[in-house]
């Protein structure tokens, strides 16, 4: 990711490394986390108290629709 100058440049969701952050330089992981899980948790939570789903339903609609649309280009 590049921001205001600054890079974090994150591999195999395991190695997380930062140049111009200060106070950052890199971060290593035992294991890979996608955060599969934790959304699952999120959205069963979700269901049995009845709260709002993890994710807003035009950020669905939106991610949805742009991944139609880049089949479709690739199409």
């Amino acid at each position: 990711m590049f921001c205001a100058g600054r890079i974090l440049q994150l591999v195999n969701f395991r190695k997380l490394t930062g140049y111009g952050w200060p106070g950052f330089k890199k971060m290593k992981l035992m294991r890979q986390d996608k955060g599969n899980s934790a959304c699952a948790a999120a959205f069963v939570e979700a269901i049995r108290s009845g709260g709002p789903s993890p994710i807003a339903f035009d950020e669905l609609v939106d991610a949805t629709r742009v991944s139609f649309e880049v089949v479709e280009a690739l199409g």
